[in-house]
């Protein structure tokens, strides 16, 4: 969705016109007007989250094959998001995925996480029925996981699907109410675009590629992460010690009654995520792997647990 220029210490990014993929399934990035205000829009949430990261928007013209940087006010072409680097030992996957993050860590990174969180969520959302977004949802994720039908057979996505959509219908009054007044400003948030360096979270590229992502349960970045750790490391203490950190400095209890709902729900995003990137990235073939035995052993023991 976008060309990614790398230098020693900063990156440019700018926003592709000719996506087609991306123009017909999340955002029509074709018109220069439509073009320019999401990258505005993904700028400013991204600097509200990580402004170390994401450091200015730089206004471009585009002459005999030449990028021209302009004034911000000088009427640009384009518009580049100006970045600073970030080696990748220093996302939280990598991390994850080596071994390398303790339960002092995954507690600090939960107690960030809702921090960073708590300043860049600044507007209130209301008026939004989260029994019909979450059906939109469940549409979403059945789509993503069916792309990578070679991995995960029909009746297991089935499976998936089916549970989370009767989730959804035994819980419409709960839908509707306590969960509709609990939404707000989200994002593409998991491990991928989490970055560690000395013991401080920052997020990275998690503005949503469709509107209809902007707003969302306001723990599923919680467990969107939370699911990642536990998911790839294999290890359920790191997943709670997150928990706990995030609980701690939102001064809220999370309703671990949701549990079974949205961390099979991040699951099945990052099982179609990896199968995906390990198309052409055959490093990320264990970390899909890993995390499909992780999904499969999680919902055997939900569902046989809900027999019980």
């Amino acid at each position: 969705m976008s060309d990614v220029y790398l230098f020693d210490d900063v990156v440019y990014k700018l926003y592709k016109n000719d996506n087609e993929f991306f123009n017909t399934n999340f955002r029509d990035l074709s018109r220069r007007e439509t073009r320019i205000a999401f990258t505005r829009s993904d700028f400013a949430w991204n600097h509200a989250l990580s402004p170390s990261i994401y450091l200015e928007l730089q206004g471009v013209s585009v002459a005999n094959d030449q990028i021209r940087f302009l004034a911000f006010d000088d009427a640009p072409e384009e518009f580049l998001i100006v970045m600073r680097r970030i080696a990748r030992e220093h996302l939280l996957f990598e991390r994850i995925v080596s071994n390398g993050i303790s339960r002092e860590d995954c507690f600090s990174l939960g107690s960030q996480l809702a921090d960073s969180l708590t300043k860049a969520r600044t507007q209130r959302f209301s008026g939004y029925n989260y029994f019909e977004t979450f059906k939109a949802n469940i549409v979403d994720v059945h789509n993503f996981i069916k792309d990578v039908a070679e991995y995960v057979p029909f009746e297991e996505v089935q499976a998936y699907i089916d549970f989370l959509e009767t989730f959804r219908l035994n819980n419409r009054s709960l839908f509707e109410s306590t969960l509709s007044l609990e939404l707000d400003r989200g994002g593409d948030t998991h491990s991928h675009n989490v970055v560690v360096t000395d013991g401080q979270l920052l997020l990275m590229d998690t503005y949503p590629p469709k509107d209809a992502w902007l707003i969302e349960h306001h723990l599923l970045p919680l467990y969107r992460i939370g699911t990642d750790i536990w998911g790839l490391s294999g290890n359920k203490e790191l997943f709670e010690a997150f928990v706990a950190g995030y609980e701690e400095t939102a001064a809220i209890k999370v309703d671990r009654s949701l549990d079974a709902l949205f961390v099979t729900y991040s699951a099945l995003i990052a099982v179609s995520y990896h199968y995906m990137l390990q198309r052409t990235d055959k490093s990320k073939a264990l970390a899909a792997t890993r995390f499909h035995s992780f999904l499969r052993t999680y919902f055997k023991e939900i569902t046989a647990s809900a027999v019980k």
